[in-house]
């Protein structure tokens, strides 16, 4: 079977794909922002070692003040990216809303942002037709069976590459959902589609 995908499979994509961009690109520019932000902090937090140290230098900045807050900020868009590595599949955690960990959080929004604007850029999917198609395979094959497990989904499409690609993409366009059975992993549809393509089909014949 190699049917062509609807116009509200296609509408569900761009949808996505404008939220998307337009999250990506608010994040970039609230990145931009907190970098600026953070390296004049600390341009400030050195001068005023600087001051306490030495005294009032007038209103010459030491040369070596704006290289040392570069070195900062690299330092800290490395400690961020650990954290983002440390953290990529943590639960969720318990910790009191209140406690010192708000300031390693305020510290590190820059480098959170940044994350976001590339993660957020990289949600974007350019399907061809042949690849819409095959996605509305997928999905119509899991409506179908209420829970498909991966197994059964190869047999519409057997590279395990574009399955997967296929498969996050309807996930990512809130479609689908991947669950943890009793022995393995199955892939239902949402809730909120679930009826609405029901009807779809339906209409279709």
């Amino acid at each position: 079977m190699n049917a062509a995908a609807p116009a509200w499979l296609r509408a569900q994509l761009r949808s996505h794909n404008r939220h998307a961009l337009w999250l990506a690109i608010l994040s970039l520019a609230a990145a931009v922002l907190t970098w600026n932000l953070a390296y004049f902090f600390f341009v400030l937090i050195l001068l005023g070692a600087v001051t306490s140290v030495q005294g009032d230098r007038g209103p010459q900045i030491p040369a070596w003040i704006p290289g040392a807050a570069f070195v900062l900020a690299i330092g800290l868009f490395v400690w961020g990216v650990v954290d983002h590595l440390r953290g990529r599949y943590a639960g969720v955690s318990d910790r009191a809303i209140i406690g010192w960990h708000l300031l390693a959080d305020f510290l590190l929004l820059p480098v959170r942002l940044t994350f976001a604007a590339w993660g957020n850029f990289r949600a974007i999917r350019q399907l061809n037709d042949d690849e819409i198609s095959r996605a509305w395979e997928l999905l119509v094959l899991i409506q179908q069976h209420g829970k498909a497990r991966l197994s059964a989904l190869t047999l519409v499409e057997p590279d395990s590459g574009r399955l997967f690609r296929l498969l996050n993409t309807l996930q990512l366009i809130d479609l689908i959902d991947l669950h943890r059975g009793e022995g393995d992993w199955f892939y239902a549809m949402r809730s909120n589609h679930g009826e609405e393509l029901g009807k779809l089909l339906d209409s279709s014949g």
